[in-house]
């Protein structure tokens, strides 16, 4: 399987790039793709919140956050493979890539800052390996090209920009913060810059609203369950 070479998406500056607004993200995803459109994003996060609710005081203290994130990928890798996106996997690292190779979307779990504009940018929850830290230093490395460099570098047909699809459960909130990201920067196995994030929203946790999933075919439990400690 061929390795990933990446190339910068459009328009980055030094620091980071947020884009909060709903017509500027819709009219930046159909930029990397047409087929990423913000309610893709909203029924893959709404079917990984369901299967979180579907933990019980039987379950493994980390069920939670585990079922959450096993939902989120399959959810969006599925919905995306149905519009002939690629399903790979590079070490255990789960990747959707477009048809054409310009994008490859990467679930991660992310901080408390997940899908907030402020001071602080987010980072990757759970420590991340060689697979992460290898594209996060190839778009860092890309950045440091001018305008010309990126425009000859699209051209190149085999180039990948890998986004992190990155969400964050807030326990105290009981909400789910997420957005779409494009790393650039790594340290001590954490993400600790980024090129341009597109925040994509956030959905209350309730139940109720999970009886009838907008995103699956098969309703989640309507049990929620707070997790324990030790959960993503």
């Amino acid at each position: 399987m061929p390795k990933f070479e990446l190339t910068h998406s459009n328009a980055f500056s030094p620091c980071t790039k947020t884009i909060v607004e709903s017509e500027a993200i819709e009219a930046r995803l159909q930029e990397l793709s047409p087929d990423l459109i913000v309610e893709l994003f909203y029924n893959v996060m709404f079917s990984g919140l369901g299967a979180r609710n579907e933990t019980t005081e039987a379950s493994a203290a980390t069920a939670a956050g585990l079922k959450q994130w096993l939902e989120t990928v399959q959810t969006l890798r599925g919905l995306l493979s149905a519009k002939k996106w690629r399903i790979h996997d590079e070490r255990n690292c789960p990747f959707i890539s477009s048809i054409d190779g310009r994008i490859s979307i990467v679930v991660m779990t992310g901080d408390s800052e997940t899908g907030r504009q402020g001071r602080v940018d987010p980072t990757n929850q759970a420590e991340k390996g060689i697979v992460v830290e290898g594209f996060v230093h190839s778009n860092r490395q890309l950045e440091l090209f001018n305008q010309d460099a990126f425009k000859l570098a699209k051209s190149k047909q085999n180039e990948t920009q890998v986004w992190a699809f990155l969400y964050h459960y807030d326990k105290k909130l009981k909400e789910v913060r997420y957005e779409l990201s494009y790393p650039t920067g790594f340290n001590k196995k954490k993400i600790s810059e980024w090129g341009e994030r597109l925040i994509l929203g956030s959905i209350p946790n309730n139940p109720t609203d999970f009886t009838e999933s907008k995103g699956s075919s098969n309703a989640p439990a309507t049990v929620q369950v707070e997790p324990k400690t030790g959960t993503f």
